[in-house]
């Protein structure tokens, strides 16, 4: 039982209490997705404060998609007014600099010692960032993660993917291009993933696949992995010996169950590995925390490679989704008192 380590998770309602501080600062992502603003608005409660931050694309498509956009942030603003919460709402691009995104984090900071990073709408060259700076700030002494799953997908999630580059902040100092293992998170689109196998060799891969699937995501989970596993077949270099290709079958909602599965397989971060946070959130949010640990405890630096689409789905989600009439939210604990709860 010497490494049992216990990481509060579960409904907001049930974990935001259970820190027993007074107010919070919600850090959101103002999209054109409803669920973006329902789930920051039912995050606040009295005396805690709000910031928005509204990302824009770098491509805006067509006039008729303008205004489509454009509408949908009339709508969510129009929320945001009814809830009658008072906030701040920032703006910027979608490849804003490190220090924007950095001075943004400490914002939050300055506002609470206790920050709720809401990472629903954000995309990942935001959010892993924005992670990595408020696990850091020693003002900050109490950190939550929130995330809001959504209802219906687009058919097209995004468009106009860059090429597979490493995400800011989440690079290999050493420069290594042989790994002993690769991890993918399954998700729906693989746009440039499958570059990766062209210039990093890992001598194993591990798809991380969320368990139990349900219609219809699955059927699109399985054709992304139909797409790895004809590339993987032709590579060589991940046959040395080595199962080629293997799966984790893996809660979508359960971050702290990823992240030992990842502490496990590389052995408590001493296997050198890449990864690819394609798939649930949480799933992402799991790698984002491990490449941390990782670095904290002084083991592999552990690269993520991620190619960024310049233009989301304005429908990225319908709406959010409900269980039992309430918005099917989780929270994970991530600071309490100072303390990082997902060390190795």
């Amino acid at each position: 039982m010497n490494d049992f380590s216990f990481r509060p998770w579960g409904r907001p309602s049930w974990l935001k209490p259970r820190f027993k501080v007074q107010s919070w600062c919600v850090l959101a992502c103002f999209g054109t997705e409803k669920r973006s603003v329902k789930s920051a608005v039912s995050l606040v409660e009295e005396g805690d404060s709000l910031i928005m931050v509204r990302i824009d694309d770098p491509l805006t498509g067509t006039s008729v998609e303008e205004e489509k956009r454009q509408s949908a942030y009339r709508e969510n603003q129009a929320i945001l007014d009814k809830s009658g919460i008072e906030l701040t709402v920032v703006q910027d691009e979608l490849k804003a600099s490190l220090d924007r995104i950095y001075d943004i984090c400490q914002q939050a900071s300055e506002i609470s010692e206790n920050v709720i990073l809401d990472i629903t709408s954000f995309p990942k060259r935001w959010f892993f960032p924005m992670l990595r700076y408020l696990i850091d700030d020693a003002r900050i002494l109490n950190l939550q993660v929130a995330y809001t799953r959504g209802d219906v997908h687009a058919k097209s999630l995004s468009e106009d993917p860059e090429m597979l580059r490493e995400l800011p902040t989440f690079v290999s100092l050493d420069d290594r291009t042989n790994h002993d293992l690769a991890f993918v998170g399954v998700g729906f689109h693989t746009h440039s993933l499958l570059e990766l196998f062209g210039e990093d060799k890992s001598k194993s891969l591990r798809l991380l696949f969320p368990f139990p699937p349900g219609p219809p995501g699955i059927h699109r989970n399985w054709k992304f992995v139909q797409e790895v596993e004809m590339k993987v077949q032709k590579d060589e270099s991940l046959s040395d010996g080595n199962e080629p290709i293997s799966y984790l079958h893996l809660d979508a909602t359960d971050v702290s169950q990823a992240f030992d599965a990842l502490k496990i397989v590389t052995e408590n971060g001493t296997k050198t590995s890449i990864m690819a946070p394609y798939g649930p959130k949480s799933f992402s949010l799991a790698m984002c925390l491990f490449a941390i640990a990782a670095e904290r405890a002084g083991q592999p630096d552990i690269p993520m490679w991620y190619s960024q689409p310049q233009k989301y789905a304005i429908n990225y989600t319908e709406d959010a989704a409900y269980r039992l009439g309430q918005l099917d939210s989780w929270s994970y604990g991530i600071k309490r008192s100072s303390r990082f709860l997902y060390e190795l």
